[in-house]
């Protein structure tokens, strides 16, 4: 419920006591990472890919477009002193030795010293309204590389089993606030020397495609950026609100600057 350009109260469903609660405070941070209450509020926001000549980034498309980052599903396997055989579910995914996304080198898969973040889909999707049929595609991804790792060649996998299996997306991009300053690529590169720095980031911009595992190139670009970077105070709240603050991968920055600030 809003007071003029005020929020004054929120109601949300909490759902494992099945109880409604209103919230009324002077501010309010939203940290959802989707920006839940953007579209409740009016609060302005963006989404997608911005064109590069917006904001003269060459890491954007030459075209603005409402592609994303994608969203991955996580395994975790442990080691046992015997071999661990392993029969995949029926519905799994089947990756052969000639399948070209998972053979790319962005994409190892050998156990000891794996990582599974490229276990990715949804940037060509609606990364809020379709996560629930995204999960399900990636389930059929994540127990079909596993069914890969530990029967289609040696991939140092046989003393392994799949200890924990994430069923909850792991999202990287969605609704970003707008505030008083969007955070570019550039500033990014420039190093953040913003005279209202409040927060600081390091990682490269790792710009994942929007495909995820279904592209046959290399999952990510890993541009350049400094380690540290400034972010300033005027990411971090709504410019058309006066009480609502961000924090997190929904601040204000645009598509390219989020590849890093995510992290």
């Amino acid at each position: 419920e809003m007071d003029g350009p005020r929020l004054a109260r929120v109601k949300g469903w909490q759902g494992t006591a099945e109880t409604w609660h209103t919230v009324e405070a002077a501010l309010f941070a939203d940290c959802s990472g989707d920006s839940v209450l953007a579209p409740l509020t009016g609060a302005a926001f963006r989404s997608g890919r911005e064109a590069a000549a917006e904001f003269g980034e060459d890491i954007e498309p030459e075209t603005a477009d409402p592609l994303t980052m994608g969203m991955s599903c996580l395994l975790q396997v442990r080691e046992y002193p015997t071999p661990q055989p392993y029969t995949p579910p029926a519905w799994a995914n089947h990756y052969t030795p000639d399948d070209v996304p998972l053979h790319h080198p962005g994409r190892g898969h050998h156990v000891p010293g794996g990582n599974f973040w490229y276990i990715e889909l949804g940037g060509e999707a609606d990364s809020i309204h379709d996560t629930e049929r995204l999960r399900d595609e990636l389930l059929k991804v994540a127990f079909g590389v596993w069914d890969h790792i530990k029967n289609q060649a040696d991939h140092g996998a046989a003393n392994w089993a799949l200890d924990w299996v994430g069923f909850l997306p792991g999202k990287r991009e969605s609704r970003r606030y707008v505030g008083d300053h969007i955070m570019t690529q550039n500033d990014v590169r420039a190093g953040g020397r913003f005279p209202d720095v409040i927060a600081y980031g390091g990682w490269s911009m790792d710009d994942h495609h929007p495909a995820g595992i279904l592209h046959p190139g290399a999952p990510t670009i890993f541009h350049p950026a400094p380690s540290p970077y400034g972010i300033p105070y005027r990411c971090l709240y709504a410019r058309n609100l006066e009480n609502l603050f961000c924090a997190g991968r929904n601040i204000s920055v645009t598509h390219a600057a989020l590849s890093s600030t995510r992290v």
